[in-house]
Parts: C-alpha cells; structure tokens; sequence
C-alpha cells in the first residue's frame, strides 16, 4: 500500500479518526444523518447543522477538526462560513455535484472535493487520505 496504513492486520475502522471533532454542514437531514454516522463509525465525533448560519454558530463556540460541507447546486460556501474554517485550521471536504468539481477545488485548493452522496466508506476514506484496496 503507498499510502494509509501500513498493514490491514488488527485494523479497527473506528481508529481511522478517532478524536476527531467533525462538523456535518447539509439541509438535507438524511444525507446529514448518513455522513454523521459514517464519521463516527470511523471515530470521529459529528455535529449536524443545517445550515450555513447554524455553521458559523458552531464553528464560534466549539472546536472541530473537520468539516463536511454539502453545497446544493449552484450555492456557494459562505464567506463567514469558510473565513472560520480557515481561521481555525479545519480540514475542509466539500459535497457538491460533479459539474461544480474543477470549479470548487480552483476555488478552495485546500479543501477535498467529493460528490455530493459519496458513499460513507469512500467518504471516510477521502478524509484520511487511505486507499481503499
């Protein structure tokens, strides 16, 4: 393996971001709910907010590791939104539709770019910059 783990032997998927404080950005609540239980089944701790205003509120009050922000079609990140994120040094994915991609990542060059319903295994794996074999 070139990247991630060394070794699937006594591997626990729960260790994969353990500790991690993520933020879950998306109005739709069953997507929301979906990438929420993905991130902790991988170890990480998730808040689900619906909205950018609710992001901030958050992002002001607590301190998260990552962010997963889902962007309806042709909705931008929020200028405050993506000022807090980068103030706080959080590790940034974005969820949008595949025609938005090239566009976001010249956008945000720091933040992961996936599709918007990416399935929960190839999510977390995204985030931890793994492989999957």
């Amino acid at each position: 393996m070139t990247t991630g783990l060394d070794s699937f032997d006594n591997f626990a998927w729960a260790s994969l971001l353990a500790g991690s404080e993520a933020l879950v950005v998306d109005q739709d609540a069953r997507r929301a709910m979906r990438t929420a239980n993905a991130l902790e089944e991988a170890g990480a701790r998730a808040t689900i907010v619906p909205d950018r205003a609710t992001a901030l509120d958050r992002l002001l009050r607590r301190r998260f590791s990552l962010a997963v922000v889902s962007l309806e079609p042709g909705a931008p990140l929020d200028g405050d939104v993506e000022e807090a994120l980068a103030v706080a040094g959080i590790r940034l994915m974005l969820l949008a539709e595949p025609a938005r991609h090239e566009h976001l990542r010249m956008t945000y060059p720091y933040a992961a770019v996936a599709t918007i319903g990416l399935s929960e295994r190839a999510l977390v794996m995204l985030l931890t910059g793994t492989r999957d074999e």
